[in-house]
């Protein structure tokens, strides 16, 4: 996994209360990325590996308790703090059918929780949806008594909103964090649909992404499809997805406009998972 840490030099540790934090915890590792609200421009990128741990064996109060000694702002009031998990065990159902108290009967249809998991849910009022996820029990906890006021989601959450210029046709989003794929199928401005698969060749990638598009589209081959995202399965991919669907775009669409300093913006399309969440969230 690629290590970065990017700081702006107009970066302001003494202003953190007019910035934003957004954090992702994946199965591969750990990231955050900070905007500055004032003048709506992300100003600092970071990202690590577990260091060769599986995220159930990580050592979470160890690894936030390094994390913030070498970074000691992130121990200070901040204008919001958003904290996604990009994990594959989640569900989207409709209002009518979710309870609180029926979050892991619920998630259990499709994916197991894991031992030391703890259940959460994101309410998509705009949609008459529930998303229903599992992440790290001691993560979570560990986080809170940083940012107690943290929103705690999934990370599909920014791919529920699409920008305009997608609203009026079939959009397929295809986004990759290493060998983890996750797909999101819009038409008319509706999500219809969205999965995760794990993939081990750019051949997986393009067999789900077709499977998925067909279960629900007849005529998939003039989807607009746009790719985002990092790992090895991108290489090759846009050559070889262009075959089955006429539009293939890879950049970073946001759902409202947003800016980044000089040294971030080589990271938007890779990133733009992170990046859209902050956006998304407004």
């Amino acid at each position: 996994m690629q290590e970065i840490d990017i700081i702006d030099e107009t970066f302001d540790r003494d202003r953190t209360s007019t910035y934003e934090l957004s954090i992702q915890v994946s199965l591969n590792g750990f990231s955050y990325a900070v905007k500055d609200t004032i003048r709506n421009t992300f100003i600092a990128l970071f990202n690590t590996g577990w260091q060769g741990f599986s995220i159930s064996s990580v050592d979470f109060r160890n690894f936030i308790g390094k994390l913030t000694e070498a970074k000691p702002w992130l121990k200070g009031e901040f204008k919001k703090v958003i904290v996604a998990f990009n994990l594959p065990y989640f569900t989207i159902v409709p209002n009518e059918f979710f309870e609180p108290s029926k979050s892991k009967l619920l998630l259990e249809q499709v994916h197991s929780t894991p031992d030391g998991f703890e259940l959460g849910f994101t309410e998509l009022p705009n949609l008459s949806l529930v998303i229903i996820y599992a992440a790290p029990h001691e993560f979570i906890n560990e986080w809170k008594s940083l940012h107690g006021g943290s929103l705690f989601t999934h990370s599909l959450l920014s791919f529920i909103q699409v920008p305009y210029s997608y609203t009026a046709k079939p959009f397929l989003q295809v986004d990759i964090d290493q060998q983890h794929l996750a797909i999101i199928l819009h038409n008319n401005g509706q999500l219809l649909a969205a999965n995760s698969y794990l993939c081990k060749s750019t051949t997986d990638v393009v067999y789900y992404t077709n499977a998925l598009a067909r279960s629900v589209i007849d005529n998939t081959y003039n989807l607009q499809l746009n790719l985002t995202g990092d790992g090895e399965l991108m290489a090759g991919l846009p050559e070889e997805i262009v075959k089955y669907v006429n539009s293939v775009t890879h950049q970073a669409n946001f759902y409202k406009p947003v800016f980044f300093s000089y040294r971030l913006l080589r990271y938007r399309t890779e990133y733009f998972r992170l990046f859209n969440l902050g956006v998304t969230c407004e």
